[in-house]
Parts: C-alpha cells; sequence; structure tokens
C-alpha cells in the first residue's frame, strides 16, 4: 500500500510553506502521498490544530499524521514522533497537539524526541525537522532510529480536556465551528455510549441555552431550521441547524462550556 501522510498546520496558502514542505517531503520519500487535510487553522491555535488532527485520524487511521502548528518553533520545545497504542504515527511539536489525536487512537504508547540538526532557519522545523521525519517513517524507518525515547509523561498537556461525567452530565467544551456553522465538542462520539448519551434526545446546556434536541444520524432528519445533535465526519458529537447556523443561532464561541445529558422526548 503506498504510505499517506496526512499534513495540518496553520501554514495557508498564500505563501509557500505547504509546498515546500511537500518537496522536502517528496525529496525524502517519492513514493509516499501527501494528502492536505488543512492549513487553515487560525495562526498559533493549538487547540483548533489538536481538534483538527483527533479528526483526521479518526478518519485516516493508517495514515502518518504531520501536525504543525507550532507557536513556540526554535524556542527549545521538542519535536516528536508519537506511536498510539492502535498503532498511528504522529509527527509535530511538544506543545500538546498532538494529544487528542493520540487519544483517538487508543492513548500514546511511545515517544521520541527528534535528532535535531541545526536546521537553515530556526523557524521553519516543518520544513527541516518534522516533515523529513514523516517522510522516513513512510519510507519504513522505525521512529527509535530518528531519536530518543522520551517519557510519555513528560508531554506538553493537550490544549482542551477529556469529557467528564458527573450528576448525569457530560462536560466539555466547543472545539470549533465548521464550515456551516455547526459546533464540534470535545466528546467523541465513540465514547457516547460509556458516557451514557445513548438516547434520541440529548439536553445541552450551551452558553445561556438549554436546548432539548433530537440526536440522530443526519441533518435532514428535522425540519429545515431546526436543531440537532449528531456525531459529524469528525468523529465529534455536534450541534447543528439543518441548512442554518448554530454559531449564529446560539452566540457561543470556541472554548465555551458545554453540558449534555441524555434525556427523553
Amino acid at each position: 500500500m503506498q504510505p499517506v501522510i496526512s499534513f495540518i498546520s496553520d501554514f495557508g496558502l498564500d505563501d509557500t510553506w505547504v509546498g515546500v514542505c511537500h518537496a522536502r517531503i517528496f525529496s525524502c520519500c517519492p513514493d509516499v502521498r501527501v494528502v492536505d487535510l488543512g492549513h487553515q487553522v487560525p495562526v498559533f491555535d493549538i487547540r483548533a490544530g489538536a481538534s483538527m488532527a483527533a479528526a483526521g485520524v479518526h478518519q485516516l487511521p493508517d495514515a502518518i499524521h504531520l501536525v504543525v502548528v507550532d507557536p513556540g518553533v526554535g524556542g527549545g520545545r521538542r519535536d516528536l514522533i508519537v506511536t498510539t497504542r492502535r498503532g498511528t504515527l504522529l509527527v509535530g511539536p511538544d506543545n500538546g497537539v498532538l494529544i487528542p489525536a493520540a487519544r483517538r487512537a487508543g492513548g500514546v504508547a511511545s515517544v521520541v524526541a527528534l535528532n535535531e540538526p541545526a536546521p537553515n532557519a530556526p523557524t521553519f522545523h516543518a520544513r527541516d525537522v518534522l516533515a523529513p521525519a514523516a517522510a522516513a517513517l513512510a519510507c519504513g524507518v522505525r521512529p527509535e532510529s530518528l531519536g530518543a525515547a522520551a517519557d510519555p509523561d513528560s508531554l506538553a498537556a493537550a490544549p482542551f480536556g477529556e469529557p467528564v461525567r458527573e450528576g448525569g452530565y457530560v462536560s466539555g467544551e466547543v472545539l470549533e465551528a465548521d464550515r456551516f456553522g455547526s459546533l464540534r465538542f470535545s466528546i467523541p462520539g465513540d465514547d457516547l455510549g460509556a458516557l451514557g448519551l445513548d438516547s434520541d434526545r440529548l439536553e445541552i446546556e450551551l452558553g445561556h441555552n438549554t436546548l432539548s434536541v433530537p440526536f440522530s444520524a443526519t441533518f435532514c432528519e428535522v425540519p429545515i431550521g431546526e436543531p440537532i445533535a449528531l456525531v459529524d465526519a469528525s468523529g465529534w458529537l455536534t450541534l447543528a441547524v439543518n441548512m442554518g447556523s448554530a454559531i449564529e443561532r446560539y452566540g457561543v464561541m470556541p472554548g465555551a462550556g458545554v453540558r449534555v445529558r441524555s434525556t427523553v422526548a
């Protein structure tokens, strides 16, 4: 099978950065295919990058995930390869951006802190350190050949926590709004049964709003303009409005707290 590198960054597409990273990857491993999963992460937003990376792992568990949202580049933080318990490989800075993705793949099994040759540009580890490491992995090099083992407990904390179940509610936060205004919560869809969110209706406390909404599989299972809870393609529990915008209707922003519980009609 042709190896795949899934590439996420906050680089945008107005400069040469993404293309140069592609070129560096191909120069190291010509047989790899690079999938640009997203380069419009808001600049410096480790939280949004972590959310996107977790969605990427949910959808592409067999890929090598290169995640570069790195406001501390050149400032002494480590560059990492994280191997998850399900075998997914994650490459990125030690600033927490990889941790939610690792959780999605069973948790951290082992960590390698990359050997770092003096980069041509200290502010561009993506090109000089991380992209070559991802390419080496794609060509079959084992992670331990690229650096020294690191203690998983020494890694920087994730930018958002795991959901907490307490008093019949599951607490989390709003991670992001997608292009259509749907609000993704830090509650993985795979965990809903274990968290007790397994009914066909959910009560959602969100900002100043308390909603009772259907929980179903698709947007069109409610009338146009009505809210619905579902697990979208990212794998996160999501509040949507059929052919409308949840973020506009409910007036909350990423980072806002959310509480969810199962209820009855």
